[in-house]
């Protein structure tokens, strides 16, 4: 006689064990996720910590180097009132000069150019000594015939343009942020003012402003000079010179 033994199979127990593995796998992943989590925000946490390092080594510098720029600053004053004194000449002597000069020129000088010398004199006698060496410098850097073009970074990072033969002041509404900017500022200003001659010369220098605005104007130089080149109004010749750190200016509008 023959047998046949049946086979039961247990399902709930199978059941249970999938379960188990499921939570397990789903256990292994939220962990994997938390330490990545974690790691991210460790990254995140170290990056805004060298930034801020960075900063404050950036904040030092400038005021080491404001510091440094005041410095000379003043130093360079105390020449100008020295160099001043050369301008502070007896009127029969600033005459008797004057007069040399005319019977040097062809048919001499004319009585508007003499008067033109002596206020120049007498506006150098008077000027501080920061002028005096501002103008010399000026002077140093003008051996051509220049469209002159004076460029001052306020402490906000805003920029005053002095340019035209009237010597008008223009003060840009836009922070100087960008090499950019600054490019599209400038050129917005020489839309107002057409060129009067084929060379112009930028005289640059800034106040107590960051870092980031003096690299933004000097930067945008080299550019500005290949957008002015090539604009079809003329300029041949684009140079620039940086004077540096200078005290805030009077802005006469």
């Amino acid at each position: 006689m023959t047998f046949v033994r049946r086979v039961t199979l247990q399902l709930t127990p199978l059941l249970d064990l999938m379960l188990i593995v499921i939570f397990a796998q789903y256990m292994e992943v939220k962990m994997v996720a938390k330490q990545e989590i974690d790691r991210v925000a460790s990254e995140r946490q170290e990056t805004v910590d060298e930034n801020e390092i960075l900063r404050q080594r950036v904040d030092q510098w400038e005021a080491q180097q404001r510091e440094s720029e005041h410095t000379e600053h003043r130093e360079r004053e105390k020449l100008g009132q020295v160099v001043r004194e050369l301008f502070r000449i007896p009127d029969p002597t600033l005459n008797k000069l004057i007069q040399s000069i005319s019977e040097t020129e062809a048919g001499g000088l004319s009585p508007t150019t003499i008067a033109d010398l002596k206020s120049r004199f007498q506006k150098l006698a008077n000027s501080t000594g920061e002028q005096v060496i501002d103008h010399l410098l000026t002077f140093h850097e003008m051996r051509k015939q220049f469209d002159v073009w004076d460029f001052y970074l306020n402490e906000d990072g805003t920029l005053q343009i002095t340019i035209g033969q009237d010597r008008q002041q223009i003060m840009s509404k836009t922070v100087i942020e960008s090499p950019e900017i600054f490019v599209e500022v400038v050129l917005q200003v020489r839309k107002q003012f057409p060129p009067t001659k084929n060379s112009i010369l930028i005289l640059c220098s800034y106040g107590d402003c960051r870092l980031s605005h003096r690299l933004a104007m000097t930067r945008g130089l080299p550019a500005l000079a290949r957008r002015i080149k090539n604009d079809g109004q003329g300029t041949q010749t684009f140079e620039y010179a940086v004077f540096g750190y200078r005290p805030q200016p009077e802005l006469n509008l």
